[in-house]
């Protein structure tokens, strides 16, 4: 594609991407997939770009995008034609009802490798890295994640009563058989940080955590293939990997908790590791060429809004642990109480 000051009419959508922006200073990267782009606008410049880059939505015209954001016709068409050199804008021009299997699967790698990525950047884990926060925060992270784990059981049978593949049940059975007991080992962190069996039991989630769970409930109970390529995301994120278990370990000891408080929590992430949760997207579509196109929109759009929960769930965590006045654990609110 190469537009000219004639192409007025044409509607240029980006592909979707995240950005990076260093706290410090230094490179602002865009990130499409698993290519990564370094930006050269900087400050207001930075800001001009972003307000344009709003509106390659797929709804605004060259001119309508040049009129609103007040850049010259002759320099949005040229931003344009750059995003299109570098494969950078949508392209529905094959127009595949069905998409190969393979090439979803890689799609989706690359896609959840993205959301991985940003999900990494957000500031909890950054504040926490650089000791920003109160111990309590990091203490809510992993009683957070006792909830999130614990709560397994109930987005996986969700996603088995409404799955109509056998072959599909089957393997989420098997899944749902792995994951079902598995909140003992953060709650037996806990208790090594300092809460008691009892308080960590009847503690009440936050409401991002909640969101979390809520969300993954309705994506198994619409759209299972989505959720199988959700699974791609949760068992591969922050805590739920090798490097990210160990993050937390380090952590731990640099907020004065004991040495060995997360052995119980790593052994899960290790467990999981070795039965290849990531997997199961791969193991449900074996054996098919292609799935139809809409399937595969309905399944990505999903995992998006995935990604977006996270970034809710980590929200709250700085919210509610950084919050002085706050119970912690956090404590069910009941009709004596008001």
């Amino acid at each position: 594609m190469n537009l000219n000051k004639q192409d007025l009419d044409y509607k240029p959508q980006l592909r979707h991407c995240t950005f990076f922006v260093p706290s410090g200073g230094g490179t602002t990267l865009m990130i499409v997939g698993d290519q990564h782009f370094e930006i050269e606008q900087q400050g207001s410049d930075f800001k001009s770009f972003l307000n344009l880059k709003r509106y390659l939505d797929g709804r605004h015209t060259i001119a309508e995008i040049s009129t609103i954001t007040g850049v010259s016709t002759e320099d949005t068409v040229q931003i344009v034609n750059g995003f299109a050199e570098q494969g950078l804008l949508r392209d529905e021009s094959a127009g595949l009802d069905r998409i190969p299997t393979q090439a979803f699967l890689a799609q989706v790698d690359r896609s959840t490798a993205m959301w991985a990525e940003q999900i990494g950047y957000h500031r909890l884990w950054s504040g926490l890295e650089n000791q920003d926060y109160r111990k309590e925060v990091f203490l809510g992270l992993v009683l957070e994640t006792y909830h999130y784990i614990n709560s397994a059981s109930r987005h996986i049978s969700t996603a088995i009563a409404h799955c109509d593949d056998p072959a599909w049940k089957h393997l989420l059975s098997e899944y749902l058989s792995e994951e079902y007991n598995h909140a003992w080992m953060a709650r037996d962190s806990l208790v090594r940080m300092g809460l008691t069996k009892e308080e960590v039991e009847n503690a009440h989630p936050l409401i991002g955590t909640w969101s979390l769970t809520n969300n993954l409930c309705e994506i198994a109970r619409r759209d299972t293939l989505g959720y199988l390529a959700c699974t791609k995301l949760f068992e591969a994120r922050g805590t739920e990997s090798l490097d990210g278990a160990a993050a937390l370990q380090r952590l731990a000891i640099e907020y004065g908790y004991p040495d060995d408080c997360l052995q119980p929590l790593v052994s899960h992430v290790e467990e999981d590791v070795k039965a290849n949760h990531t997997g199961l997207l791969e193991e449900a579509l074996e054996g098919r060429a292609a799935i139809p196109a809409e399937s595969a929109h309905r399944a990505v759009n999903n995992l998006h809004d995935l990604k977006h929960s996270f970034d809710q769930y980590s929200d709250n965590i700085i919210l509610y642990y950084s919050d002085i006045s706050n119970y912690i654990p956090r404590l069910k609110v009941d009709y004596f109480s008001l």
